[in-house]
Formats: C-alpha cells, sequence, structure tokens
C-alpha cells in the first residue's frame, strides 16, 4: 500500500514541468527517495534477520545434541546427513515466528573443523554443527528504485567437545530402593544417561573428555576395603574418634607384650611392643584380626566440618606430634577411621561355671551382640569380680577382652561391619563399560545418609587425596557434576539403649559427634530459622552444608528426589542442594538450568535424559 502511494507521488510530480522544478526534482527525488527506502527496508530486514539468527541458533543448539546423543545414527555418512537436515529443518522452522514466510528461507546443515589453541599450547580441530540460512526480503519501498529483494546469509555453529566433563553418579543403594522395581529403574536411567554423555564424547577433540565415577551410598560409603593402609586413613590409631568404643585397659595382651595407652586429653592412643620389638600402634583392624574377620571398606563421618569438606590428613613417616602441624594437612580430626560395629551386651551373660548374672536395672535388648560379655579362653578368666559382673551393661560394649573369647556368634545380622552394606566407590573412570557394571552391581539395603553420598561424590571428582582422579578445580575447560538421587529422607535410627542410636557412620549418638556445626551462625539459610531436634534434621543440616561446600568449590548439584511422598524433609533439602556450582566470586557458573527434579517412578528416565543434555553441553561459535 505505501509503495504504491509513494509510486503515484513520483508519477505526479514527474508530470509537472513548470519551471525549473521538474528538473530540480527529477536529480534529486530519486536518490532522497532511495536513502529513504533502503532505511526503511533495512529496519524490516534486521528485524527479520534476528528473527532467523534466534531460530537458527536453537536448532544448531538442539540438532548438536541430538547428534551428539547418537540419535541420527544410520548405515552411511549420507544417511545420517538425511537424518540431520530433516531434524534441523523440522526444529528451525517450529521456531520460526510468523513474521517471517518460511518460504523466504532455505536452510543448509553440515559440520565445520577449526583449529584452537588450547592450554597446553597444542592446536586441535574443534567440530561444530554448521547450520546457515539463506533469507530473501521482498522490499517494500525500495523496489521503485530497483530493488526488489534483498538476501541475506545468516550463520550458526556450534561446538561439540570443547569441554571435558567429570560426573559422580551418587546413588541411594537403601533398602527402600528394592520396593517398585526402583533400583531397577534407577540402573536402566543411568545406564542410558551414561551411554548419551558419551556419545557426545565422540564428537571430542580432546584426550578422555569423559569420566564418570560411582558413589552408592545407604548408611554409609564403602571407599573400598583395598584402600586400608592408604596415607590418609587413620593408619595409627591416632584420631580422636577412633577408640571409641575400644577400652584398651581391658585387653588382655600377651605375656611378654608391653602395652603403652597415651593420654592425649581429648583421646587416646594405644601402641603395644612385643618382647624387645618395636612399638606398633593398635588400630580397629587389631581386632578384626582377633576376631579373624576383615574390615569392608566402609568409613565412619569424621567430626564437623570435615564431615562436610573435602579436607586431608597423612600420616606417612610422621610421628603423632608432626601430624598435628598445620603445614602437613587439616589435623588428625581430618584423617578416614574405619567403621567397626562393637559388639554389644547381651543383657545377661554366662560364667565359666555356666550361671547366668542378671542386672535388673540394666537389661536392654541390643541387636548387634555376635561376643560373649563372659568366657573362659586359654585359662584367662574374664570378668571374673563380683565388681565385673555386676557392671552396667553399657559400659560392658567396650570391654576388648569379649573379641578374645573361645567364641563368637557373628550371622548376617550380627557382625563387625553390619553397617557397611554397599558396593565400593568406583573412582573416576573414562571406560564406558566400567561404568555401566558399577551400575549393574547397585543393591538395595541398609538406612539412608544421604550426606555421606555426596560427600564422598564431592572428593572423587577432587584433584586431591583421596581420589586424585578430578582436573583442576580452575581448569576453564573443564565442568564437574555431582548427581545425587535418593528415594528417602536422612536416617539414623534411634534405639532405647544408652546408645541412643544403632551403629552408624556417625558412629553412636551418645558421642554426640552429629551435634558439633549446628549453631544457628553454622547452619544454611534455608535452617537458620528451624532448630534442628531429630536425629534426621540434624543429617539434614549438615548435607545441605556439604552440598553448599561443594557447589562453592565449583561443582555443579543435580539432586534427584525419586518417587518420595510429598511433605518428606528431604524433597526441600534436594532442592537447597541442587544448583549451579560458584565461581571464585562466589557467582554462578550457570546462570541457567534446572538443577533439581522431583520425579516418580516413571519419570526419571526423562529427568537422567534432561540432565545428560545439560552435561553434555554445547555453546553457540557465532
Amino acid at each position: 500500500m505505501l509503495s504504491n502511494m509513494v509510486s503515484a507521488l513520483l508519477r505526479r510530480f514527474l508530470k509537472d514541468t513548470a519551471g525549473n522544478f521538474a528538473i530540480t526534482f527529477s536529480l534529486m527525488v530519486i536518490p532522497v527517495l532511495g536513502t529513504v527506502a533502503l532505511a526503511v527496508d533495512y529496519s524490516n530486514l534486521s528485524k527479520q534477520k534476528g528473527f532467523v539468527q534466534n531460530s537458527l541458533d536453537a536448532a544448531a543448539l538442539a540438532t548438536s545434541k541430538e547428534y551428539a546423543a547418537g540419535n541420527f545414527a544410520a548405515d552411511t555418512p549420507a544417511q545420517e546427513k538425511v537424518l540431520m537436515d530433516a531434524y534441523a529443518s523440522d526444529f528451525f522452522h517450529a521456531n520460526l515466528p510468523e513474521d517471517v514466510k518460511p518460504e523466504d528461507v532455505v536452510l543448509t546443515s553440515g559440520f565445520t573443523t577449526v583449529a584452537k589453541q588450547e592450554q597446553d599450547g597444542i592446536w586441535r580441530d574443534e567440530k561444530a554443527v554448521a547450520l546457515s540460512a539463506s533469507l530473501t526480503y521482498d522490499t517494500l519501498i525500495a523496489k521503485i528504485v530497483g530493488h526488489e529483494t534483498i538476501v541475506s546469509q545468516i550463520a550458526s555453529e556450534v561446538a561439540m567437545g570443547n569441554l571435558t566433563v567429570e560426573v559422580a553418579l551418587v546413588v541411594d543403594n537403601s533398602g527402600s530402593m528394592a520396593s517398585n522395581s526402583k533400583i531397577t529403574r534407577l540402573q536402566e536411567a543411568s545406564r542410558s544417561m551414561v551411554d548419551k554423555i558419551f556419545a557426545a564424547a565422540a564428537t571430542s577433540n580432546k584426550p578422555n573428555p569423559i569420566s564418570f565415577s560411582v558413589v552408592p551410598f545407604a548408611a554409609s560409603v564403602n571407599i573400598g576395603a583395598d584402600n586400608a593402609d592408604e596415607s590418609w586413613m587413620d593408619i595409627n590409631g591416632w584420631a580422636p574418634i577412633h577408640h571409641e568404643n575400644l577400652d584398651w585397659s581391658t585387653y588382655i595382651k600377651p605375656s611378654n607384650a608391653t602395652v603403652d595407652i597415651i593420654d592425649r586429653g581429648t583421646h587416646k592412643t594405644v601402641r603395644e611392643k612385643i618382647g624387645n620389638g618395636a612399638w606398633k600402634w593398635k588400630t580397629r583392624h587389631d581386632i578384626h584380626g582377633i576376631l579373624g574377620t576383615e574390615w569392608s571398606g566402609c568409613v565412619e563421618m569424621r567430626p564437623w566440618p570435615h564431615s562436610t569438606l573435602d579436607t586431608v590428613q597423612t600420616v606417612n613417616g610422621v610421628t603423632f606430634e608432626q601430624a598435628q602441624a598445620a603445614t602437613l594437612g587439616d589435623g588428625l580430626d581430618a584423617l578416614f577411621v574405619p567403621m567397626f560395629a562393637p559388639s554389644e551386651p547381651s543383657s545377661t551373660y554366662t560364667t565359666k561355671s555356666g550361671n547366668k548374672w542378671v542386672n535388673n536395672t540394666d537389661t536392654y535388648n541390643y541387636p548387634n551382640d555376635y561376643t560373649y560379655d563372659y568366657r573362659k579362653k586359654d585359662d584367662v578368666i574374664f570378668a571374673s569380680t563380683s565388681a565385673d559382673r555386676t557392671s552396667n551393661q553399657n559400659v560392658r560394649q567396650d570391654w576388648i577382652w569379649r573379641y578374645q573369647n573361645s567364641k563368637v556368634s557373628m550371622t548376617s545380622s550380627r557382625d563387625p561391619n553390619i553397617s557397611c552394606t554397599t558396593p565400593a566407590i568406583t573412582p573416576l573412570s573414562t571406560d564406558k563399560a566400567t561404568i555401566k557394571t558399577a551400575i549393574d552391581n547397585l543393591v538395595a539395603n541398609g538406612n539412608t545418609n544421604v550426606q555421606e553420598g555426596v560427600a564422598w561424590g564431592w572428593r572423587t571428582l577432587s584433584p586431591s587425596l583421596p581420589f586424585t582422579g578430578g582436573r583442576a578445580y580452575d581448569n576453564i575447560d573443564n565442568r564437574k557434576y555431582i548427581i545425587v538421587l535418593t528415594d528417602g529422607n536422612n536416617t539414623y535410627s534411634t534405639s532405647s539403649t544408652p546408645n541412643e542410636t544403632t551403629y552408624g557412620a556417625w558412629g553412636y549418638g551418645k558421642h554426640d559427634r552429629i551435634e558439633a556445626g549446628l549453631a544457628k551462625a553454622d547452619r544454611p539459610a534455608l535452617y537458620t530459622n528451624t532448630t534442628p531436634t531429630s536425629w534426621e534434621s540434624k543429617m539434614n543440616v549438615h548435607t545441605l552444608q556439604t552440598c553448599e561446600n561443594a557447589k562453592a568449590a565449583g561443582i555443579t548439584v543435580f539432586s534427584i528426589a525419586f518417587d518420595v511422598s510429598n511433605g518428606s524433609s528431604v524433597k526441600k533439602l534436594l532442592e537447597a542442594c541442587g544448583g549451579s556450582a560458584k565461581d571464585a566470586d562466589g557467582q554462578n557458573v550457570y546462570a541457567a538450568g534446572k538443577f533439581y527434579y522431583d520425579v516418580g517412578t516413571t519419570e526419571l528416565a526423562q529427568a537422567m535424559d534432561d540432565i545428560a543434555a545439560q552435561i553434555s553441553e554445547m555453546r553457540i561459535k557465532r
């Protein structure tokens, strides 16, 4: 309409021959109107180009992710290209606004490679999905000066393989995961996610672009029994919590041995020398040796704040005093202590002559009783005095001579490893088969300790001890992720006995280890105005502290509440736990992203697919 009006006006003016006006106007009207026409059309063209560019970028990102996930796989490259072109075209046109006519845009797709110099100084080819669009714009005004159409070329490239990725799969293996085939669904969804992320890595030009660890958790985490003698383990019994439940004054030493119980003020350490030999520190492993059992590989929660941190202490070739020096590590509290579930006492116990004594005011029923409180061994009489026979039942729990009995009664439900129910951690690996085997080996047994899972997931991604497979935190081309999944609340089983709880990764509730770090000033924002009173709420506080610390260290956390009932405390916990890694200034590394998933049993696969898409990160190059 506007172009018709301008054309009519121009014709009318050109017919007017009065004076010199027609001559003058005829000389200037074409450039004046041409300039105006081009300005108007340029504005409209710029708007359309913006629409096309946005649609092109979205299609390039989507196509890259689909390609990296292997969804265009075909027998030949030509067939693969057909599938890719169809997907890109459909996605592009679905996002094209009505302002742009589909027939005015011609879309092409393909791949490009660009040499890129990386941090190591080596030039490598970077592969990218390349989409381009030819936009033909029908002019509104400029056609009167001979410009019927304007053709613009628009391009979008999305780099693939420009990042390395480390993922810790931290998954609930508690007993409730056995219901409704949840452990099976978890395995299926996890295997699929691993496949998709490794498929994305196939386009990478970096060495070992994808690595995974698998961290099963229940009441505790199994770090692997083969780590028993590592320098970051408490191989000497020096940690303040090591000798909880062990009263070494009740140890029946060999006749030619000297036992030295050293009072450290806050705790005791113990060493033994046989004859003229060297001193040897006594540890929980010695009790396993007496029993003829072996440590299964689970460790206790370290005292706060180390329970929420990726700290470490090593003790190779140093004295107790040297190990306390700050320059050698984070202190003896940072040592990892092997779990040892003590034999809990009987309410009655048998003497050497077969009589049984009962203290009527002290007759609790303990679940993990696998030794006898009184037994004859090698002509040595244990608890033979009247004072021993009438001693408090819970005190007998610490007697070491019970493990030196000639008979123990261990079963599947009574054992020094009773709270260690999960398979061992699989450290970071670049081998997909190794990771999928670890997923296949997941089991469902035990209570729930989400914090211990998150903490060890973080430690598997760390470049420092105890696991050193992670890249440096300041590697700008590397991303670290934790995916943590649970189907229920944190659990620390209460007990009517003086222990207050059953034995678990926190030891016994009576030792109050879990109470540290719960002051209002130490609690995360979610719990600032909520004083934790139950074991569950206290564990929630510590769990979120761990999540916040991991994110501050540079780890992005995806959290999944899997088939969790409404009103469960773990939903709010996981929502707060999930989120972006923080940079050096405390700002989110990722401006957007869905880090928390509340899913039912049938929705888990989609949640895992969404996570795979975000981890298989692509970025627009131009």
